[in-house]
C-alpha cells in the first residue's frame, strides 16, 4: 500500500521578543505533515523564510523526511 503524503504551509501568530529585540506580535511558518489525510507532525519554522518552508514540503512529499514510529 502506498502512502500519500502532502503538506500545507501555514502562519502562526508569536507573541513575545523575536530576535530583532521587538516585542510586537510576529509570524512563524508551520508546517503540517500530512500522510493519508491525516496530520502527523506539525514542524513550527521560527525565523525561517517561505523558501525554507517550501523546501519542508518538497522533502516531505518526496520522501527525504523520515518520522520515527513506535
Amino acid at each position: 500500500m502506498s502512502r500519500m503524503r502532502t503538506a500545507h504551509i501555514r502562519k502562526e501568530a508569536v507573541t513575545g521578543s523575536n530576535d530583532s529585540g521587538s516585542d510586537g506580535p510576529d509570524t512563524m511558518y508551520v508546517v503540517d505533515l500530512l500522510e493519508n489525510g491525516q496530520v502527523v507532525e506539525s514542524r513550527k519554522l521560527p525565523g525561517k523564510s517561505s523558501s525554507y518552508a517550501q523546501d519542508v514540503v518538497e522533502n516531505w512529499e518526496n520522501g527525504i523526511i523520515q518520522l520515527l514510529v513506535d
